[in-house]
């Protein structure tokens, strides 16, 4: 009888753990370069054919009495189930499928400035970034031209300018009461800056101005990693795409080092191992992090890299609350086309910091405009609250329509170590993996800062001629609703009070590197998609000098 050989696994280069903005940029950027990636998603494709962005609301009432549904793109909690205290409940947002959150997100992009990225140096609220504003600029330069932000001409200390912006789209009548208000005031507001594309951009067209972003783009004209990163990765012929694919651990050697991922089949619950020499982990930030906790060993009790104990700690996102209302001077005004780009034509950066402002709390806050105009959807949101009834009532509807305006301030909470995912070993998921809990409060500082960002909108109201609608001062949306996490896997210098280096490698496990916004430092008042772009097309170049050195 001949002996048995068995067959070693095999060893891929690199594995990539999710395919939205970090993971898919990662996967681009490794495999344009010659890397062979493995890339690992907890759901499956999405068919933009499928896609409801151009069903008018009526036809989406018939379409549903008959039955039919729209794509699902958001993960249903019975699914996979989060917890947090009760009396402090988080909403988590979550995309399970090739793209992620890309494939219905804001598109807000905007740099982080070295104000921001040097924010704890000058107010000592705990550890500034390892990187500066120059490190990283040159891939700001290189995402926006790839993925195609519109913008203006502006630059500030707040927001850094670009020359890599598209044309913006003009701004809605009442988007520019609102800015000639904000300019009598003092207040700075510019073009926004969103991924949808206003030009032909690498073959892909223009935004039609349909204004349905947030039901997926079936022309592919904003950015999202499923149709602008993915497919160009699978063309290398180097990436190998693996769907319904539910990360749950990483795996280690006798080392400590990463040495592959366990993962489970989403529908069938088989477990399955792919073994890997370098682990990228771009799964966001609640799911990166219970996935790091939950990768425990003899080498790494606490989970993965965590001997500083800071994974799970610092998360941080924004405040945020919404003031709604009517611009008299546009009652009775000819209803417009208002679709626009989904979302502001216009935005308001951070100016809290420069005189006259006097502060007595950290950081600071900028202020969006998204559903002013004439809703392509129906009646305003605040139509209820206009009395009569019958004809009456519905002419005076249509007057106000195009009068309808929103402001929405978004304000920086800091880091702090109280503000912390854990994982509960005896409550787990479907697959018997433990879930993230949640717990997550505001501070004193947010609540001083909550209330200047009121002081500042009510005055902005005020100088347009506004009238609120529902406003209720010091209600704050709820936490977790701005759906940007950050900070719980943070970058600093100090190996003691941060667990990735400034190429978003592990201190502890050099073979492993996270790339999306668990990585941050600080959170900003910003949207953090264009930075976790940009540091994750950083981090694997970096990555790909230490394979070609062999040093990975």
């Amino acid at each position: 009888m001949s002996p048995q050989i068995k067959k070693s696994p095999e060893v891929h280069p690199v594995i990539v753990i999710g395919s939205g903005a970090s993971g898919g940029m990662a996967a681009w950027n490794l495999t344009r370069q010659g890397v062979d990636v493995v890339m690992l998603d907890a759901g499956d494709r999405f068919d933009r054919a499928e896609f409801w962005t151009h069903v008018t609301p009526w036809e989406a009432r018939e379409r549903r009495a008959r039955g039919e549904r729209p794509p699902r793109f958001f993960l249903d909690v019975e699914e996979q189930p989060y917890e947090t205290p009760p009396e402090r409940p988080f909403e988590l947002t979550r995309v399970w499928g090739v793209g992620g959150k890309t494939n219905v997100w804001g598109r807000v992009s905007l740099r982080y400035a070295q104000l921001d990225f040097k924010s704890a140096d000058r107010d000592g609220w705990e550890i500034p970034w390892p990187i500066s504003y120059d490190d990283i600029a040159p891939y700001y330069d290189r995402v926006e031209e790839l993925i195609g932000v519109c913008g203006g001409d502006d630059d500030s200390d707040s927001l850094p300018g670009s020359r890599f912006l598209q044309p913006p789209p003009a701004p809605r009548c009442g988007e520019r009461l609102l800015a000639r208000a904000a300019e009598s005031l003092g207040m700075p507001v510019v073009a926004g800056r969103r991924a949808n594309m206003t030009r032909p951009t690498r073959g892909f067209p223009p935004c039609h101005y349909c204004g349905k972003c947030g039901d997926g783009c079936d022309s592919a004209s904003f950015f999202n990693s499923a149709d602008h990163l993915i497919p160009f990765a699978l063309e290398t012929g180097r990436l190998e795409l693996r769907t319904n694919a539910v990360a749950a651990r990483i795996l280690t050697d006798d080392r400590g080092l990463a040495s592959g991922v366990q993962y489970f089949d989403r529908h069938s619950g088989e477990e399955h191992v792919v073994h890997g020499r370098t682990v990228v982990v771009g799964a966001s930030c609640v799911d990166s992090t219970r996935l790091l906790l939950n990768s425990r060993s003899d080498r790494h009790p606490g989970g993965l890299g965590n001997g500083s104990d800071v994974i799970g700690r610092y998360l941080c996102e924004q405040i945020r609350f919404h003031v709604r209302g009517w611009l008299p001077q546009l009652y009775g005004t000819p209803t417009r086309n208002d679709r626009g780009i989904g979302g502001a034509h216009i935005y308001m950066p951070r100016f809290n910091h420069r005189d006259p402002h006097r502060r007595d709390y950290l950081r600071g806050f900028g202020m969006q405009f998204w559903y002013t105009g004439c809703n392509p959807d129906g009646a305003a949101t605040g139509s209820h609250t206009i009395p009569g009834f019958g004809a009456s009532l519905k002419r005076e509807i249509k007057r106000r329509h195009p009068a309808w305006f929103e402001v929405h301030p978004y304000g920086e909470v800091l880091p702090y170590a109280h503000n912390r995912i854990t994982v509960d070993e005896s409550k787990t998921d479907r697959y018997g993996v433990p879930l993230a809990r949640i717990d997550y409060r505001i501070g004193e500082n947010e609540r001083k800062m909550a209330e200047h960002m009121a002081d500042s909108a009510e005055e902005l109201v005020k100088a347009a001629g506004g009238e609120l609608v529902d406003y209720r001062r010091g209600e704050l949306a709820a936490a977790g609703s701005a759906i940007h996490e950050h900070g719980t896997c943070r970058m600093g210098d100090d190996p003691k009070r941060s667990a990735l280096d400034a190429f978003n490698r592990m201190h502890e496990v050099k073979n492993v590197r996270v790339v999306d916004g668990s990585a941050f430092a600080t959170a900003s008042e910003k949207n953090p998609t264009l930075t976790i772009l940009a540091l994750s097309w950083r981090a694997t170049d970096h990555l790909v000098e230490e394979l070609r050195r062999g040093d990975a």
